[in-house]
């Protein structure tokens, strides 16, 4: 048989193998993991059932959903060696950015006498403290959804996943726990918590997620 015949017989069965993409189980059992820790570390806000009737825990949540929906993505091509995770990172950022618009638009709207007690609610010191605590219990789960990537950018990877660990965390925070209500205490505590969560992040997929 010739080399080139030998070659066609060999690739004749091929079929393009799938692009490896995180485990959706472990995702959903993280998401389980920081509802249960806000239940039992933080309790859940004695009038939830009438707080969900409202729309501010819900508008939290489409922001906070959004940032994991996108750190995901963002992990998924860092993951895959030769895609670029631009656009990934863009609409990121963009997310954030229109949340932070929408904050600042309220503030210049509020009264200046109350543009402070506004911004800062009543839980400031401790909001992102909260979602840190409750992002503990889901990046491990996160981390171990992505063992079938190759991220040759492991901070980066890294970052991503703990964006998506402190998004979660930040979803169940704010529609179980968390009373506050504005678009500037979200913007800004909640993104800084979630931030923060993704620097511990990269600090950790800079040795977890090496070849």
């Amino acid at each position: 048989m010739k080399t080139d015949d030998l070659i066609d017989a060999l690739a004749a069965g091929l079929e393009p193998a799938k692009p490896a993409r995180p485990n959706p189980a472990l995702l959903a059992v993280s998401g389980l993991a920081a509802v249960t820790a806000v239940i039992l570390l933080l309790g859940v806000r004695p009038d939830l059932g009438q707080a969900l009737q409202a729309a501010t825990p819900w508008l939290k949540a489409i922001y906070t959903a959004a940032l994991t929906g996108t750190a995901i993505w963002l992990a998924t091509r860092l993951g895959r060696p030769g895609v670029d995770p631009r656009p990934a990172a863009v609409a990121l950022m963009s997310i954030v950015g229109v949340v932070v618009l929408w904050g600042g638009i309220e503030m210049s709207l509020t009264p200046p006498d109350q543009r402070l007690a506004s911004w800062l609610g009543q839980t400031w010191t401790i909001c992102g403290r909260n979602i840190l605590l409750v992002s503990a219990f889901a990046a491990p789960l996160v981390f171990l959804s992505v063992r079938k990537l190759a991220p040759t950018r492991p901070a980066a990877a890294g970052l991503a996943l703990g964006v998506t660990a402190g998004g979660i965390a930040a979803t169940a925070y704010g529609l179980l726990h968390c009373g506050e209500a504005t678009a500037a205490f979200v913007a800004t505590w909640y993104t800084l918590g979630v931030a923060t969560a993704g620097l511990i992040g990269a600090a950790v997929g800079r040795f977890a997620l090496r070849w």
